[in-house]
């Protein structure tokens, strides 16, 4: 009686397992195909495109892609846009570290004030400062220009940054600092020897964060940028 009931649980967990499998590959292709048949379908011509949609390419070519680089000149876009990405969050990284060590960690009357005020950045929208950011840019000269697009992407991303970076820091023990210090070391080796090894959590956490709202960036990009040697991808598809 007792192996019967077992029996009878391992068939039902073997059941589950199946549905929750084949749940799973279900949504796996719905998600997917739209992804395989964009990239197939790339390599028709215009007309086999019109005819039959769904179909493999019956006589592949790669004049869609020279089209888009020669004539549509992503290659400049997308140049633009991983330069925009990369800069922009290494330098998020590298400040909002800084910023959570010394929020964290360095402790004085002006810290909660400062910390603060990075904080209120996660409440300002960008369509509040839009105009007068638009004019500040361009009294500077920073308008239409790879730096005043890495600027803008910098300061927007940093509060955020900063608040997940400096919680963090909060929980590594004060313990280690004070060691560090009684050896000898100086804030600047604390922060690179002890404090960011122990940070890349999140730290990974910054830089995906950083990353897609860089690449994924359109209305500053659009605003902020007339020329395509500066436009990003998603401005350029856009135009």
């Amino acid at each position: 009686m007792y192996e019967d009931t077992l029996n009878i649980k391992k068939e039902r967990n073997i059941f589950n397992r199946l549905l929750i499998y084949i749940i799973f590959i279900i949504f796996a292709i719905f998600t997917l195909f739209p992804l395989i048949w964009l990239f197939y379908s790339s390599f028709k011509p215009q007309l086999e495109i019109i005819r039959d949609s769904f179909a493999l390419p019956h006589d592949p070519t790669f004049s869609n892609y020279t089209q888009a680089i020669i004539k549509g000149k992503l290659n400049i876009y997308a140049i633009n846009s991983i330069i925009y990405t990369v800069v922009s969050t290494g330098l998020v990284i590298i400040l909002s570290m800084m910023a959570s060590f010394a929020f964290a960690k360095i402790k004085n009357r002006a810290t909660p004030y400062l910390y603060n005020s990075f904080l209120i950045g996660l409440l300002i929208t960008i369509q509040a400062i839009l105009i007068p950011l638009f004019i500040s840019m361009t009294r500077i000269g920073l308008r239409d220009t790879r730096l005043g697009i890495i600027t803008i992407y910098v300061a927007i991303n940093l509060p955020l940054a900063v608040y997940l970076g400096t919680e963090f820091v909060k929980a590594i023990p004060d313990s280690l600092i004070e060691s560090a210090q009684i050896d000898g070391a100086s804030y600047f080796r604390i922060f690179f020897e002890i404090i960011l090894p122990m940070c890349k959590p999140v730290m990974v956490t910054i830089l995906i964060f950083t990353a897609l709202a860089c690449w994924n960036e359109f209305m500053l990009a659009l605003v902020f940028t007339s020329s395509d040697s500066v436009r990003s991808l998603p401005v350029g598809i856009f135009s």
